[in-house]
């Protein structure tokens, strides 16, 4: 269903889960309400939303089985999902404290058990009545068309048992039908969606590395003397630019924008086949439901469960023969996390900052900027620290020396293709330019590059493109997901201006280590050494303290937001 429908939110009714059992559903985040736990576990209602849309939850003060976020999809809409099972008694009052508890517009979405010929049924029940004064009594609008939701396979009958109410400014945007498919279920699918279809989110195009054609890049990707000697450095930068991105788009593939599609590793041409089939039987049992037809859905029905299931058997065992000795170490963490369904996730959430709550994407990144640039503003600064920092900018910098020092030379082609060699194929800047491609220009074009680095290197003008990056909030762990300052900011530049800053870093700290100048108690971001060493000194030294019965005293500093602003 998600594959064909690619849905902003799935409600699900009847989970039968219970607080110890995950639910994980790749692309999507769950808000769950499970049913109380006792001798037979059932009902619990479910909302999925998929991580591509801004999405909060929200809480609800009820006894009722239901759950509700706000997604934003055009603008910020409640979503609430209900069961109500048949046998349960529920008042009047029940019913409209939940419907006061969400934020308008909202899409109300369930099996309510209620028969009405409001929706289709032949009869009213008791529950039925109270949905239609729960309609009226709020000027609620219903979006069910008389379609027949659920299926009873003991009596062979259909019935409308699933509902889509909707607040009055919704009705006129909204398209409302019920599907074919039972999917494995005796209730049909409701599917509501925008009447009109445009604004689909799509994914950014990547390039396909593993499809280039280097040949054609290297003879297209052709940088030359006259675009690295131009007057103004920041052109002949962005000439290079150009001039790359157009080789990579004539040369490289690019990904679909189209929203990826999951596929089972299990799913072979006899599940494809026996599925077809069990969806004929059903469609032929549909408009004919005859004892006969009934028995041959479901015997194809059973058929297609155990080809599934043997299918899913024989692949998990090609899975697990592919883990040898010879396998890698990297191949093998992948396999072990794909079998446990591990995978990189995030979501869009909607922000609050005092009494304004941002849900579209660009108002979520604006407010995300502006918490970002005020960390880092004068404004956060003491008074003495300000005063500090205007007296060291006012001292002139003295960039030459009478002496010819070995670091202040120009690079050499060494330290070019040192710094390509050893840099990680980290996602690019706003230009677009990866190390692939650099490390894929032939040798003129590289030469060229070398220039225009020692251009900038000599003239001390750095280009203006380089002051921008593509700037990714990360969450801090455990911290609320609406505060905007709960975030962190990675900033992915110019991998051309990391090259260049990886070639002056490497001078630097041969230099200062060379001199002696870093401490020897400082082991992170240094070669040969990392953090580690610090954690075995720290260890050798409490195992020291209980051997001689002493004390040790550590001290650890948490210093508050170390990287995103400069230190007082």
């Amino acid at each position: 269903m998600i594959n064909n429908l690619q849905s902003v939110c799935i409600g699900l009714q009847e989970t039968f889960l219970t607080s110890n059992i995950p639910l994980k559903l790749r692309g999507y985040n769950s808000a769950r309400k499970d049913a109380a736990t006792g001798t037979r576990h059932s009902g619990g209602v479910c909302i999925l939303t998929s991580n591509l849309y801004p999405c909060t939850p929200l809480t609800l003060h009820t006894s009722m089985q239901a759950v509700a976020v706000q997604v934003h999809t055009r603008s910020l809409v409640t979503i609430c999902c209900v069961y109500l099972p048949p046998h349960d008694v529920f008042s009047q009052q029940d019913l409209e404290t939940l419907v006061d508890q969400l934020p308008t517009p909202f899409l109300l979405l369930g099996d309510f058990n209620g028969r009405s010929a409001l929706w289709g049924s032949d009869v009213t029940n008791t529950r039925g009545r109270q949905i239609e004064q729960l309609i009226s009594n709020n000027c609620l609008c219903l979006l069910n068309n008389n379609e027949k939701t659920y299926f009873h396979e003991p009596t062979r009958t259909f019935h409308s048992l699933d509902l889509a109410i909707c607040s009055p400014t919704l009705m006129p945007l909204l398209d409302f039908t019920v599907g074919n498919d039972l999917y494995n279920s005796d209730h049909f699918p409701l599917i509501v969606s925008y009447a009109d279809s445009g604004g689909a989110i799509q994914y950014p195009p990547r390039y396909l590395f593993q499809r280039a054609d280097w040949a054609a890049f290297m003879q297209l990707a052709d940088v030359t003397e006259s675009m690295v000697c131009t007057e103004d450095i920041a052109e002949a930068v962005q000439n290079i630019v150009d001039c790359i991105i157009n080789a990579a788009n004539n040369t490289i593939p690019k990904s679909s924008t189209r929203l990826r599609k999951f596929r089972r590793p299990w799913w072979s041409e006899a599940c494809r086949d026996s599925r077809r089939e069990e969806k004929k039987r059903w469609n032929i049992f549909r408009r004919y439901p005859t004892t006969e037809n009934h028995v041959a859905f479901k015997r194809a029905k059973a058929l297609a469960r155990r080809i599934r299931r043997r299918s899913q058997r024989e692949s998990w065992i090609y899975f697990i023969s592919s883990i040898t000795s010879s396998i890698s170490s990297k191949q093998l963490w992948k396999k072990v996390k794909a079998a446990n369904g591990i995978y990189h996730e995030y979501s869009i959430p909607v922000l609050n900052t005092g009494n304004m709550t941002y849900s579209a994407p660009l108002d979520i990144a604006n407010t995300l900027g502006h918490a970002f640039a005020k960390v880092s503003a004068t404004d956060s600064y003491s008074s003495e620290f300000v005063a500090i920092k205007n007296r060291a900018e006012r001292t002139p910098l003295r960039f030459t020396a009478r002496s010819t020092l070995p670091y202040n030379s120009e690079f050499r082609m060494f330290e070019l293709e040192t710094a390509l060699s050893r840099a990680d194929d980290t996602s690019p800047g706003p230009d677009g330019i990866t190390y692939n491609m650099l490390r894929h220009l032939n040798t003129t074009s590289l030469s060229h590059l070398l220039f225009l680095f020692n251009r900038i290197w000599t003239a001390q003008k750095y280009p203006s493109q380089w002051h921008e990056a593509i700037v990714i909030p990360i969450l801090k762990p455990g911290k609320d997901p609406s505060n905007p300052l709960h975030y962190r900011p990675i900033a992915l530049t110019s991998c051309l201006c990391k090259t260049f800053e990886r070639m002056v870093n490497a001078r630097l700290v041969f230099e200062l280590e060379k001199q002696g100048c870093i401490s020897s108690l400082q082991s992170g971001f240094r070669r040969g050494r990392s953090t580690f060493d610090n954690l075995v000194l720290l260890e050798t030294q409490i195992r020291n303290a209980f051997v001689r019965r002493n004390h040790l005293v550590s001290i650890f500093f948490d210093i508050e937001k170390a990287y995103d602003r400069a230190w007082r």
